[in-house]
């Protein structure tokens, strides 16, 4: 099999990495967040596996929930009430968006996952807040412990760190790839790289990662080239909207997406105590929308708009994504003053329907750009 079809197949709770894990007795548990410290999960011999929603209409979940709520995170609980998430030994949820944390109460009481926590993530990055956060992902540990009868050492925090590491060195090694005109690698064969990390032991996603930059010098079915563009917005599961870009004439050549660069450009500090290094690169890493200030994250975005050659930029939104809708017009605005880059906002719902609206004005787009 073609490695980034392997890749794609890997996003998936049916994949093989997740059934040997399982084969072996080992736990399994999700997450609903890139602010989720993997590495204590993983250093306690938890995997950690991203819940990703579907593009099917959630009608289980609508039974529970209004209609003005967050499409993906409905979408996410409606997979749980499908046992499609069954296979799970508990589940996870960081303070970050209300939808999300709302509906973990749902979880907690609605699905077969009896095992749970919330990590009450601060939203600002102040002295107090760091010093609140190394003492609740301490609360976290314990709970790890004490619910998987596990135990989670320096040893292997410092082991875990270092293996998440690699990965993230390895995926940074992917996305350069992507600043070639035309890029190695398109818009939508990256973000399923990087999802597919979320739901793979990271020491075989590392050998994968390392297995393809060897080979994909030698590519010849190149991606098609095209207007580079940088996406941002909510929280993206599956290329769909990514190969509707492509389709039309776009190339996505870098992205600001909790799962896309966010998830993985900080690394954590590998020298000194593993619970503070891991404290402050989650409370410090490249911000999303929900934390107090935007400075940082849009200063990664302008960074990547020089680094990657960008032409112009789409913001997708979810509809009822608090966050991001209070955050788009001012990156917007941001982008189009201090870079003099051609903006276009999009909200949709985590279904395929509307797909054909945002089809045409992402053709108009690029094609004013292309003009």
């Amino acid at each position: 099999m073609d490695l980034l079809e392997l890749f794609k197949t890997l996003i998936s709770t049916d994949n093989k990495f997740i059934k040997e894990w399982k084969s072996r007795n080992k736990p399994v548990l999700g997450y609903a967040c890139s602010y989720t410290p993997e590495e204590i999960i993983y250093a306690g011999g938890i995997l950690p596996v991203r819940v990703f929603g579907s593009l099917e209409p959630s009608k289980l979940a609508d039974v529970y929930l209004p209609v003005n709520v967050c499409s993906f995170a409905k979408s996410c609980f409606n997979r749980a009430l499908k046992g499609e998430c069954n296979f799970l030994d508990g589940y996870v949820v960081s303070n970050s968006c209300d939808n999300q944390n709302k509906i973990y109460d749902f979880w907690r009481h609605r699905t077969a996952i009896h095992k749970t926590y919330f990590i009450n993530t601060p939203h600002s990055t102040t002295e107090e807040s760091l010093k609140f956060f190394i003492e609740e992902l301490g609360r976290f540990k314990e709970w790890l412990m004490k619910s998987f009868e596990t135990e989670i050492s320096e040893e292997n925090l410092k082991n875990a760190i270092k293996i998440f590491n690699e990965n993230r060195r390895l995926l940074k090694q992917i996305y350069e790839k992507r600043r070639r005109n035309p890029p190695l690698i398109s818009g939508s064969e990256a973000l399923e790289i990087v999802l597919s990390s979320m739901m793979t032991p990271k020491e075989e996603h590392n050998k994968l990662l390392q297995e393809l930059l060897n080979e994909i010098e030698k590519r010849k079915n190149l991606p098609k080239p095209g207007v580079r563009l940088l996406v941002s917005g909510s929280v993206m599961g599956n290329s769909e909207l990514l190969k509707l870009i492509e389709s039309v004439g776009g190339c996505v050549v870098a992205d600001d997406l909790c799962t896309g660069s966010r998830y993985f450009w900080n690394p954590v500090k590998e020298n000194g105590e593993p619970m503070m290094a891991i404290a402050e690169r989650y409370l410090h890493k490249i911000p999303c929308p929900f934390m107090y200030s935007s400075e940082e994250r849009i200063k990664h975005v302008r960074e990547m708009v020089k680094l990657f050659d960008v032409e112009g930029a789409i913001i997708f939104t979810l509809k009822f994504c608090d966050v991001h809708s209070f955050d788009a017009p001012l990156l917007a605005e941001e982008l189009r003053q201090n870079e003099d880059l051609p903006v276009l906002c999009l909200e949709w719902e985590h279904t395929l329907s509307g797909i054909a609206q945002l089809r045409t004005r992402i053709e108009a787009f690029i094609e004013m750009l292309e003009e």
